[in-house]
């Protein structure tokens, strides 16, 4: 009986101790938090940075609806998207809502499209204009667009107060989780042209 009433002591101090984890995110930043996801639905990408504590653009600049071949990709990317808000923690002062996500598998969409691009450029380098090529690449994106890859996996919005009042913690990886992997393929193919177009690096002797 002394032990037991010992572990229910112990049990009880440490639900009372600060920053402790409560089961299940506050109310207020589920609610964010599915606002957040809608606005990128929308592709309102500016509501989205407003909801974050350094309203940070991370798409800004990759998206033009002027484009048809870039407005076909992000179509794709918002039409697919399912997410499943499966739970979260409160934590006092952060806060997360966790996620599953179902998306459009950007970075094998976009490799394909330019790994298919590439070849038939390759195989008829002078039989195309630059129109001819235009529309040649609008047929391979909308092909894809109409059944592309797909991925799943976890993830989580964070969340931090400010001023008193709940917002979200800017992360790339949440932008790159709802995207299946755009940035990250952005990311790698911009290294990849600036590590490829410096050249050998010399050593000094």
């Amino acid at each position: 009986m002394k032990k037991l009433f010992t572990v229910l002591i112990a049990v009880i101090f440490a639900l009372s101790l600060p920053g402790c984890n409560k089961q299940g995110a506050p109310q207020e930043c589920v609610d964010m938090a599915n606002r957040f996801i809608n606005a990128y639905s929308y592709k309102n990408f500016e509501a989205m940075y407003e909801m974050t504590n350094d309203k940070y653009p991370y798409l800004s600049g990759m998206y033009n609806k002027d484009e048809k071949v870039n407005a076909m990709l992000f179509d794709a990317l918002t039409d697919n998207l399912e997410v499943k808000i499966t739970g979260g923690s409160d934590f006092g002062d952060t806060a997360n809502v966790t996620l599953h996500i179902k998306t459009v598998d950007a970075a094998t969409m976009l490799s394909n499209i330019v790994s298919d691009f590439t070849n038939l450029y390759k195989q008829n380098p002078d039989s195309y204009k630059n129109l001819e090529m235009d529309a040649e690449l609008e047929k391979i994106v909308s092909a894809y667009a109409e059944n592309p890859p797909m991925t799943e996996k976890d993830s989580q919005i964070d969340f931090i107060k400010q001023d008193g009042k709940w917002v979200i913690e800017s992360n790339v990886g949440i932008y790159d989780d709802l995207t299946g992997g755009l940035l990250t393929y952005y990311f790698d193919v911009n290294v990849l042209q600036n590590v490829g177009g410096q050249g050998t690096v010399e050593k000094d002797e």
